[in-house]
């Protein structure tokens, strides 16, 4: 996704933006982003007053967007862990879904190669 400036948007208007320049619906988001199509709707309203985490990280996933930047906008501390290599690989490399399947199978097989020779 092209660059937003967010920083005269609360985080409703930030991810209506977001999802309507993805050309999705509330129910398509809900859909592929597992959260519900009602808390869609109240985040985008700025009805929730304490977003749930998870919602943001998979709304972030379904949108292709830089989670940490919702965590900002909802107030929220910034989680540390690094993201998992699915998402990271969509949004920092815009791949498709069968290039990040690829791209996860390869690093399975060097991890199982490099444990192998650890064992030995």
């Amino acid at each position: 996704m092209e660059f937003m400036d967010s920083s005269d948007m609360t985080l409703g208007e930030y991810l209506r933006v977001a999802r309507e320049r993805a050309g999705f619906g509330t129910r398509h988001l809900a859909t592929i982003s597992g959260v519900e199509r009602s808390a869609i709707v109240r985040l985008e309203a700025d009805e929730m007053a304490k977003p749930v985490p998870d919602y943001l990280v998979r709304l972030a996933d379904a949108l292709e967007l830089n989670a940490a930047d919702l965590f900002l906008l909802a107030g929220l501390p910034i989680p540390q862990e690094l993201p998992s290599l699915a998402p990271y690989l969509r949004t920092k490399y815009q791949l498709p879904p069968d290039a990040v399947a690829e791209a996860e199978q390869g690093i399975r097989a060097i991890l199982a190669k490099y444990d192998e020779k650890g064992d030995e």
